[in-house]
């Protein structure tokens, strides 16, 4: 199926759009309901650590991908099953390194109310997306799928 044939509305429901309504959402609670405010310098520098980490992440897991020759856009059907590197400890590093961006800016708002959209986001991840592809992984992998998801954490 080509992305001429998907409606626009499900060809933005992709994770880095929820990614960055997440982070609207965490500016919106941190300028106007600024719940439990903290930090200050540390707290910024730390969550810019996080975030620069969690980039490198990101970028290390979707070159696992392009070395691999399979799609990293999670409506495609993959061509291979990634184990090695990044994949033989998180089954879903790609998600989790958002989840990280988001928490690094949570750090860098300094409210505790900025925590709350991360929730929402690690729940969006987990119900929208990691729970229909890896239903569709199982189905194209088989046995080396379920050794692979037995042997390996989700997220971390």
């Amino acid at each position: 199926m080509t992305d001429q044939n998907i409606p626009f509305s499900k060809q933005i429901n992709i994770p880095p759009v929820w990614l960055i309504g997440t982070l609207l959402a965490m500016w919106f609670w941190s300028s106007f309901l600024p719940i439990a405010k903290f930090g200050g310098a540390w707290s910024k520098t730390l969550g810019a650590l996080v975030i620069v980490g969690a980039m490198a992440l990101a970028i290390w897991s979707v070159l696992q991908f392009q070395q691999a020759d399979t799609p990293v856009h999670p409506r495609r059907k993959p061509t291979t099953l990634l184990k090695d590197g990044v994949y033989a400890r998180s089954r879903n590093p790609i998600y989790l390194a958002m989840v990280l961006v988001a928490l690094g800016a949570a750090l860098c708002f300094g409210t505790i109310g900025a925590l709350v959209p991360v929730v929402a986001l690690i729940w969006i991840l987990q119900d929208l997306f990691i729970a229909g592809e890896e239903h569709h992984i199982a189905q194209n992998f088989g046995d080396e799928w379920k050794e692979y998801a037995s042997k390996t954490r989700r997220w971390i």
